[in-house]
């Protein structure tokens, strides 16, 4: 489905559009059947009498996609009191409330940035290339004719029944920028794996250890069992019995982090090792030093329950996060706006141009949508 700013058709359904507004959802309209039938679908709802129970139009626009999709994760709606609050801090200078502003106000909302999606790519081994889309519940034929369970967005293949047989085969899941998705692997553990992130597994564990690969983002919900649960990155080893952390690690950044939520984990490298408790963070920076320190665990797993959660990040840190979820391209003008600092909370679900033009009113920076690029300009 092609990218439209949400608000335009929330709005279109009261029949509040500007002309250039009423163009703009035509030319969407007429782009695909898939958008019509979304339309018609959203049109259906709130012609229900929703739209006149309406409190926080992003928690409804989540609920109907609910009901017309299926369901979500819970936790998304649990931390939507959160949404409208984003705080960004240059000094003493403070951003308040005001997430919900119309996009009209001004010119940064010209060009709809919409969030990303539940998609992934799995690819198994004998080279099969299968798409995953969210909204889908199907069974799919893997590992010589045994079927896994696609529901909605999770892939579950501790649902698939092996009839004592053994399978040894590797799969890979692949979620592209712009994308997320969830997976149970045969033991039960649950993974939750953010935009641009690659995990291989195997369709069945049948060592002494369950180990996987990742390159990216992950949360890792791990079923307790007698086998080690490994988690294996570049440079390093993440060792659990049955706990939840996420690992962040991707390729071409400077530090690797595992932040443990509950439990305990050994995290080791060829030269090093640690242990960590609930509300400790392990770092493997690329010069191979690991070192651990306590943190805030939220920070590091908002971005499962639907949230960023910044704290004094670096403004480039915070556009590096949120342009693989909007699949976007960043370009810097000046490069002292780097070192912006940002804090707050803003959820995954909203249309990403609502923060650029929050940031902007600081006067500390200003931005230009050109396409799929953001090109970043001190004042």
């Amino acid at each position: 489905m092609q990218k439209i700013d949400w608000y335009i058709l929330k709005r279109s359904i009261k029949g509040d559009l500007t002309d250039e507004e009423k163009q703009t959802l035509g030319v969407w309209l007429n782009e695909s059947e898939e958008n019509r039938g979304y339309y018609r679908k959203m049109q259906s709802f709130f012609a229900y009498g929703e739209e006149d129970k309406e409190i926080d139009v992003l928690k409804n626009f989540r609920q109907f996609e609910r009901k017309t999709y299926g369901k979500r994760r819970r936790l998304i709606f649990g931390v939507l009191k959160y949404a409208a609050v984003l705080v960004v801090l240059v000094g003493s200078v403070v951003l308040w409330r005001g997430l919900g502003t119309d996009s009209r106000e001004t010119g940064t909302r010209q060009f709809a940035l919409a969030p990303g999606m539940e998609k992934a790519i799995l690819y198994t081994g004998t080279g099969e290339r299968i798409v995953l889309e969210a909204q889908v519940r199907r069974n799919i034929v893997v590992a010589d004719s045994f079927r896994v369970q696609q529901d909605s967005n999770v892939l579950n293949y501790a649902a698939m029944n092996a009839e004592g047989k053994v399978i040894n085969e590797m799969h890979m899941m692949r979620v592209p920028r712009g994308g997320e998705f969830s997976m149970k692997l045969s033991d039960g553990t649950m993974v939750y794996l953010n935009a641009e992130t690659d995990l291989r597994y195997p369709v069945q564990f049948n060592d002494d250890e369950r180990r996987v690969v990742l390159m990216g983002e992950a949360y890792f919900d791990v079923t307790k069992s007698g086998k080690p649960f490994v988690v294996e990155v570049n440079g390093f080893e993440v060792r659990v019995l049955g706990t939840r952390f996420n690992v962040h690690a991707y390729k071409g950044e400077t530090r690797f982090e595992t932040t443990l939520e509950q439990g305990s984990v050994e995290v080791k490298t060829k030269d090093h090792f640690l242990l960590l408790e609930p509300g400790e963070q392990a770092v493997l920076t690329d010069e191979g030093r690991l070192s651990k320190q306590k943190v805030d665990v939220h920070r590091y797993t908002a971005w499962k329950d639907g949230h960023f959660v910044f704290d004094d990040e670096r403004l480039e840190d915070v556009m590096n996060t949120v342009a693989r979820w909007y699949d976007i391209k960043v370009f810097y003008h000046n490069q002292d706006v780097k070192d912006v600092r940002i804090n707050g909370n803003i959820s995954r679900y909203r249309d990403f141009s609502v923060l650029l033009e929050k940031i902007e009113k600081l006067d500390v920076a200003q931005f230009e949508i050109k396409e799929n690029t953001i090109i970043v300009k001190s004042r």
